[in-house]
């Protein structure tokens, strides 16, 4: 586990950094979006905080032996996934393969 810290804020932007990888990327809260300036080390998993603001991957754990993957901590909404999210909530997944979409 590494620990990234924000090193500076550049108009609604914050620039966090690794001094164990030198990962460095930026963070944009709103909208959400992550910009991976260098990628230092990509199977460590990074977490930080800010304030009261603590960012940490999420985390998967199996439920049982015979039951689905599913992730804990927090999710965090994509606006871009906003129309692919429309269009799956609004397919019939049970006659997909008879009829054209």
């Amino acid at each position: 586990m590494h620990t990234m810290s924000m090193i500076r804020e550049h108009e609604g932007t914050e620039e966090w950094y690794c001094p164990t990888c030198g990962r460095r990327m930026t963070i944009t809260w709103q909208p959400w979006k992550r910009i991976i300036l260098e990628p230092g080390d990509v199977y460590a998993a990074h977490n930080g905080s800010k304030g009261d603001l603590r960012v940490e991957p999420s985390r998967i754990t199996q439920d049982n032996a015979d039951g689905p993957l599913s992730a804990t901590g927090p999710f965090i909404e994509d606006p871009y996934l906003a129309p692919w999210l429309r269009w799956v909530n609004k397919i019939d997944w049970t006659d997909l393969w008879n009829r054209e979409i």
